[in-house]
């Protein structure tokens, strides 16, 4: 994990990030000290937890760069639900996107493009290759089927939060989308994109924790320098 640099709460403020550059930051939210939210054990409500507390992490480092408390932060999402910066906080240019996987939450942050990031916890599925059949095509397809385990699952969640990082990044809904992209899985390299899309993209794969598979998707013409932080509790003396 020698790529990331750690930073401990509080947050103090920072610069927005230069042309060409990726903040991303990822944090394990069982290391912080955030109690919002419900407390009581089913599902429903570790769900509510979870989600208010990304909420929270979200606007407390966005409010970082642009010199507002996390709560003056006003946020938007667009139709196909994807979290942007909302009123005059637009002209900041500052664009954003984020994903997480059980206890863990990662932000990608650049200016004046737009970006996309996923991530899934590495794990065993037992169902992987009738997923791919389900919601990929072509050589895609016989690739994952004919691995076998753990292979194929990590095949799998390499492609797939790959395909919803370039989703996110464009600001599209998955259906209809995901099953136009076409990609190797070692390397991970994008063959094919929906004909509607704008511009091309291309994929950044960052030196996740071992039990993380993730992707950060930008616009293909972008120079990219990735800067990454890991976010963690306040440091004890």
């Amino acid at each position: 994990m020698s790529q990331w640099t750690v930073v401990h709460l509080p947050l103090k403020r920072r610069a927005m990030p230069r042309a060409g550059h990726v903040d991303l930051w990822l944090t394990d939210l069982d290391d912080l000290p955030l109690e919002a939210g419900p407390t009581g054990l089913t599902r429903k409500e570790r769900v509510l937890k979870r989600r208010i507390q990304q909420r929270f992490v979200l606007r407390l480092l966005l409010g970082t760069y642009l010199g507002l408390p996390g709560k003056s932060v006003h946020l938007k999402r667009n139709r196909f639900d994807k979290p942007e910066l909302d009123g005059d906080l637009v002209q900041s240019g500052l664009r954003f996107n984020l994903s997480h996987t059980d206890r863990w939450l990662a932000i990608a942050l650049t200016r004046g493009q737009d970006i996309g990031v996923d991530i899934e916890q590495r794990r065993e599925m037992k169902r992987a290759a009738d997923l791919a059949r389900r919601f990929f095509t072509g050589p895609d397809v016989d690739t994952i089927v004919d691995l076998d385990e753990p292979e194929r699952s990590s095949c799998f969640l390499t492609q797939w939060t790959a395909r919803e990082a370039l989703i996110k990044a464009v600001g599209c809904g998955i259906a209809g989308s995901i099953g136009q992209i076409a990609m190797g899985c070692d390397p991970v390299e994008i063959h094919q994109l929906p004909d509607d899309w704008p511009q091309d993209w291309q994929l950044l794969q960052p030196e996740w924790p071992s039990d993380l598979i993730g992707h950060v998707a930008l616009p293909s013409d972008s120079a990219v320098a990735l800067n990454s932080y890991w976010l963690q509790t306040v440091r004890h003396a």
